[in-house]
């Protein structure tokens, strides 16, 4: 968790919205600065004497300043920070625009409260992360790492972090995009932890606030049962100035990969197959092996 509560900058000229998506993120501890009018929002964001933001999160839809044009401004000035959308019209060439202009994350209304809360957290410890790390690695010229986890020990945002902290200094992400290519490489993880290990389906997903939860109680329950929680997860890296390649194999008993093009196809709003939608927009290269519990990741220098 962070050392500090996060300040997040929150755009959105439907007020409903913006009261029950800040209500949310003030619950778990972060200071959220509301605006239901993007250009004065963006006006507080380019103040120096401004709040060090973490992260922005705006609607797409919004007369005058639109989400795109905040995208475009927060880059502009802040490139490394972190933008997610929300939107009514979750389609894939709307999220494909979205991330070319660098968006970290795309989500539908109405808003899965669950799941943007879990994208803020981990956006802000990736930022915060990068912004530590990224200085002493410029002179790195190749190298392999191979992490091996049981599925109880795994931590995803650490992991992460090192799956990312090389990207830049080798010319392989911007500070505009490598918090896009981190919310890919999250999701890749999720679901080998928690689709592939622990064979969990999305369905079971609820509302974050509701008194049962029969997602996160079966996700404890079988990270308590050896069975499921001693499965392996192996993660491997190579990194070149050329390339960047991440094989990522879990312990469970694989999908069948004939879905994929489904998943594709799917609504970005849906739960099931949405993570592995996102990872196709963002990487170049995607492959899983013919088990369907091996995915293989490949960025190449632009």
């Amino acid at each position: 968790m962070q050392t500090k509560p996060p300040h997040i900058l929150l755009i959105d000229d439907d007020l409903d919205v913006l009261d029950m998506v800040g209500e949310a993120l003030t619950h778990f501890g972060i200071k959220v600065h509301p605006f239901s009018e993007g250009h004065r929002a963006l006006r507080l964001l380019e103040d120096p004497d401004s709040p060090q933001f973490d992260l922005v999160v705006t609607d797409i839809n919004m007369v005058g300043v639109d989400g795109f044009d905040v995208i475009n401004r927060v880059k502009s000035c802040r490139p490394s920070l972190p933008v997610i959308l929300m939107t009514g019209q979750a389609t894939l060439d709307f999220a494909i625009r979205a991330m070319r202009m660098g968006a970290s994350n795309l989500f539908q209304k109405p808003i899965a409260i669950r799941e943007l809360v879990n994208s803020v957290f981990h956006l802000v410890d990736l930022h915060r992360e990068l912004s530590r790390t990224a200085v002493g690695l410029r002179g790195l010229v190749e190298e392999k790492r191979h992490f091996l986890f049981q599925a109880r020990e795994l931590d995803i945002p650490s992991m992460v972090g090192y799956m990312t902290d090389r990207l830049v200094p080798m010319g392989l992400a911007r500070p505009t995009n490598v918090d896009v290519i981190g919310m890919a490489f999250h999701e890749a993880l999720v679901n080998a932890l928690e689709h592939g290990c622990l064979e969990l389906d999305s369905k079971l997903k609820g509302d974050l606030f509701a008194e049962q939860d029969p997602f996160q109680t079966l996700l404890q329950a079988r990270l308590a049962d050896p069975h499921y929680a001693t499965r392996a997860i192996d993660v491997r890296l190579h990194v070149t100035p050329q390339r960047f390649e991440a094989v990522i194999t879990d312990g469970g008993p694989g999908f069948d990969t004939s879905q994929v093009s489904r998943f594709m196809d799917a609504s970005l709003s849906q739960q099931c197959g949405r993570g592995l939608a996102m990872i196709r927009l963002v990487m170049d290269e995607v492959s899983h092996n013919a088990e369907g519990n091996q995915i293989r990741l490949v960025l190449n220098r632009k």
